[in-house]
Order: structure tokens, then sequence, then C-alpha cells
């Protein structure tokens, strides 16, 4: 009966600990290549089709890019603390620049972060409002080309010559 009883008190454990539907405990490994997904207030209609925001963890460092000027600055990440800073980009003048506009403001707004249980990243505001959902890209596995090397056999030289045309 005790054994009983330890069964079920670990089974309670283990679902209490797992009911809280995110993976706030789990380490969140920022470094590398992620797609923005979503910025909270953008406009359905607009595209954010090849963006990337990347992490730099050895430097500490972010880059984005959303369809016109690259954006870069510094981060500091304990989780799950997370700030921005010395936002800069550059100023090329494009036809839509409401994603990059928008971006940038948010940005500077984000204090916390946690990941979803479908692994997307939401950047949020200290009063825990989703600003920017980015999402890992996945790492493409590298493929070994073997290149076999052909040998050539050796062409015999011609020792007539064509005959002329007359």
């Amino acid at each position: 009966m005790k054994k009983l009883i330890s069964y079920a008190v670990v089974l309670l454990a283990a679902i209490s600990l797992a009911g809280c539907g995110t993976q706030k405990d789990a380490s969140v490994d920022l470094n590398g290549d992620w797609t923005i997904m979503e910025l909270t207030g953008l406009d359905e209609t607009v595209s954010l089709e090849g963006n990337f925001f990347q992490f730099d963890s050895e430097e500490g460092l972010f880059f984005a890019y959303l369809g016109c000027n690259n954006i870069a600055g510094k981060y500091l990440f304990e989780d799950p603390s997370l700030t921005f800073s010395d936002i800069a980009r550059t100023e090329m003048a494009c036809d839509n620049m409401n994603s990059e506009e928008l971006f940038c403001y948010l940005i500077e707004q984000v204090a916390l972060c946690s990941v979803t249980e479908e692994g997307f990243l939401q950047l949020k505001s200290a009063e825990e409002e989703v600003l920017i959902t980015i999402k890992k890209v996945e790492e493409v596995e590298e493929v070994e080309i073997v290149v076999e090397e052909q040998t050539e056999e050796p062409v015999e030289e011609q020792t007539e010559t064509p005959a002329e045309n007359q």
C-alpha cells in the first residue's frame, strides 16, 4: 500500500509540473537564426515574407531584416528577462516600411520572453503582452558530397591532317 501511495504522489507531482502548458523552466537557446512570425499590431495584409532575426549569443548582439533595412543592436538575456539596447538600422527608403517601423518600436518594449508549446519564442512587454513572435529556423543537416576523381584515358594524337575543301 505504501508503494502505491508513493507512486501516486510521484504521478501527481509530475502531472502538476507538466500541467503549466509552457516550457518556462526549460532553458531557452536564443543563439541562431529565427523567422519573425507575428508583430502585434501589424495589418494582416502586410507580408513578413523574407524576414530574419538572428541572435549571436557569443557577442550579445542581434540582427534583423524585414525587407528593407538591416537592424542590429545588443541584447541581454537572463531567462525569462530579455532586453534590447543600442538599436541601429540602415536608412534606405522603401515602399512599405510599416513592418520595420513597428518592429523597431516593439523591440524597444521587450522585457520578457517565453517559449510556447509549439516552440515559438514570444517576446513580451513587462506586462506580459506578446509583442513579437519568432520561430527558430531548423538547421539543415549537412550532407557530405564525395566526388570521385575520374581518370582520363590518354587521347591519341592525330597525325593526319584533314583534307582541304576544294
